[in-house]
C-alpha cells in the first residue's frame, strides 16, 4: 500500500511541475507573440496561421486576450486567418468563454460576412451578457446592416453595464447619443436593481436638465417619501422658485435628527439657499451655520456660504469659502471652475490661473475647460503659456471651435505687439 501511495504522490508531483512547465511555456511564447505583432512582424502572423506552438492550452487560453489594434498592420487575408485559427482553438477548449465566438466574429467581418458575425456575437452574449465591448460591437454590426433601433438597444445596454465606454467607437448623432444615455439609464435600473434609486435619481437629473421635468418627476414618484429623494425635489423646487413647497419638505428632513448628519446638512445648506431667496438673511446664515456644524468635512456648507457671500456681493468671503472646500474635495472639477471665476472677479489672477490649471490636469481631454484656461491666459497678457497650453489643447481636439477662435486671438494679440 506504501509504496503504492509513493507512487501516486510521485506522479501528482510530476504532473504539477508538467502543467506548471507548459503553463511557463505558454506564457513566454505569447509574450514573444505580442511583442512581434507590435512591430508589424511577417514571421510571427505566419507562426500564428501554421505553427504547433499556438495549440498549447495555456497559449491558447492567453490568446483570449489579444488585442485587434495589434492586427491592424498586417494584410487583411492574414489577419482573418490568425482569427480564424485562434477562435476555432478556443471555442474548442473554452466553449463556454466568449472570447472564441468573439474573434471568430471579428473574422466574419473581416470577411464582409456581417450576417455570420451577428450569429457569432450573439453566442458570444449569451455567454458574457454584460460585456460592454461586445454590446457595443454588436451594435455597430446593427448599424452598418441599417438596423438602427436595434443598435441603439445595444449601445444602450452597453451605456448601462459601463457608462462612458467607447470602445469599440460609433459614430452617433447627437440625438441618438442623447437616446442612448436616457435608455442606458432605464435598463441599468433592471440590471442593478440594488442601486435603482440611485439610478432614477441620475436618469432625473438628465430629464430635467433636458427640458423634461415632468418626466423626472415621473421617474421618482416610486421613490416619494424617501429622504435622498425628498431632499433632490426640495432642491428643484428652490431653483424653480417654489421657496414655500421646498421649506415645507426640507423641515421634513433637518427635523429628523434618526437621519444621517451629512443628509440634514445638506437639507440646511438648500433652507439656508431658500431663506436667503425670501430675503431672510439672518435666517440664511443660521441655516448654513448648522449645515457646517453637522458635517463640517462636507465641501456642501462651504460651498453654500460661498454663494451667500456673493448675493452680498462680498467676492473675497465667498473665494476663502470655496478654498476651504476645495480642500476638502481638491479635485472636484466644478468646485476648480467656479474658484477661478471668484478669484479673477477679486483680481485674484494668480488663483484663477491656478484652478483652471488644475482642472485642465484632472480632465485633460476637455476642450471646454481648456478654452476657459487660454481665454484667462490671453487675458492676462500671457501669450507664451497661452501658445502652450493651445497647442496642447489642440493636439486632443483640433476642431474644437472655441479653440480655433482662440488661436485666432492669439494671433492677432501676438502680431499687434
Amino acid at each position: 500500500m506504501i509504496p503504492d501511495r509513493k507512487r501516486l504522490i510521485a506522479l501528482a508531483g510530476a504532473l504539477a511541475v508538467l502543467i506548471s512547465a507548459t503553463d511557463t511555456v505558454g506564457w513566454w511564447l505569447w509574450s514573444g507573440t505580442t511583442h512581434q505583432l507590435r512591430i508589424g512582424s511577417e514571421t510571427v502572423a505566419e507562426e500564428l496561421t501554421t505553427g504547433r506552438f499556438v495549440d498549447l492550452p495555456s497559449y491558447v487560453e492567453r490568446a483570449r486576450r489579444l488585442p485587434i489594434v495589434d492586427l491592424v498592420s498586417l494584410p487583411r487575408e492574414t489577419a482573418a486567418e490568425i482569427l480564424d485559427r485562434l477562435g476555432g482553438l478556443q471555442i474548442k477548449w473554452m466553449p463556454a468563454a466568449a472570447a472564441g465566438f468573439t474573434q471568430s466574429a471579428l473574422e466574419m467581418l473581416l470577411l464582409d460576412r456581417p450576417d455570420l458575425a451577428t450569429l457569432l456575437l450573439q453566442e458570444a452574449v449569451r455567454r458574457d451578457p454584460h460585456s460592454a465591448y461586445l454590446r457595443r460591437l454588436r451594435g455597430l454590426v446593427f448599424l452598418s446592416a441599417g438596423d438602427r433601433e436595434s443598435a441603439l438597444e445595444e449601445l444602450a445596454f452597453a451605456e448601462a453595464v459601463a457608462p462612458g465606454s467607447r470602445s469599440p467607437a460609433v459614430e452617433l448623432t447627437e440625438e441618438d447619443d442623447e437616446m442612448v444615455r436616457l435608455r442606458g439609464l432605464e435598463i441599468r435600473r433592471d440590471v442593478y436593481p440594488g442601486r435603482k434609486k440611485e439610478t432614477a435619481m441620475t436618469l432625473a437629473r438628465v430629464l430635467r436638465s433636458s427640458g423634461e421635468p415632468g418626466s423626472a418627476r415621473m421617474v421618482l414618484d416610486e421613490f416619494a417619501g424617501h429622504p435622498e429623494i425628498d431632499l433632490e425635489i426640495a432642491r428643484w423646487e428652490v431653483e424653480e422658485g417654489n421657496f414655500g413647497e421646498a421649506l415645507e419638505t426640507l423641515d421634513g428632513i433637518t427635523s429628523r435628527t434618526r437621519f444621517p448628519r451629512g443628509l440634514r446638512a445638506r437639507a440646511w445648506s438648500s433652507v439656508a439657499i431658500a431663506r436667503d431667496q425670501l430675503g431672510d438673511s439672518d435666517g440664511a446664515l443660521e441655516a448654513a451655520s448648522e449645515a457646517l456644524r453637522l458635517d463640517p468635512r462636507s465641501t456642501t456648507p462651504y460651498v453654500t456660504l460661498a454663494t451667500l457671500a456673493e448675493r452680498r456681493g462680498d467676492n473675497d468671503l465667498a473665494l476663502a469659502h470655496l478654498r476651504r472646500a476645495w480642500g476638502m474635495a481638491p479635485s472636484d472639477i466644478g468646485l476648480l471652475l467656479r474658484i477661478a471665476r471668484v478669484a479673477e472677479r477679486t483680481g485674484k489672477s494668480a488663483d484663477a490661473l491656478l484652478a483652471l490649471d488644475r482642472a485642465v490636469e484632472l480632465d485633460p481631454n476637455s476642450p471646454e475647460i481648456a478654452v476657459q484656461l487660454v481665454a484667462a491666459q490671453l487675458r492676462q497678457g500671457r501669450f507664451a503659456e497661452a501658445a502652450v497650453s493651445l497647442s496642447l489643447a489642440l493636439d486632443r481636439s483640433p476642431t474644437h471651435p472655441g479653440l480655433l477662435n482662440l488661436a485666432d486671438k492669439l494671433r492677432r494679440d501676438v502680431g499687434i505687439r
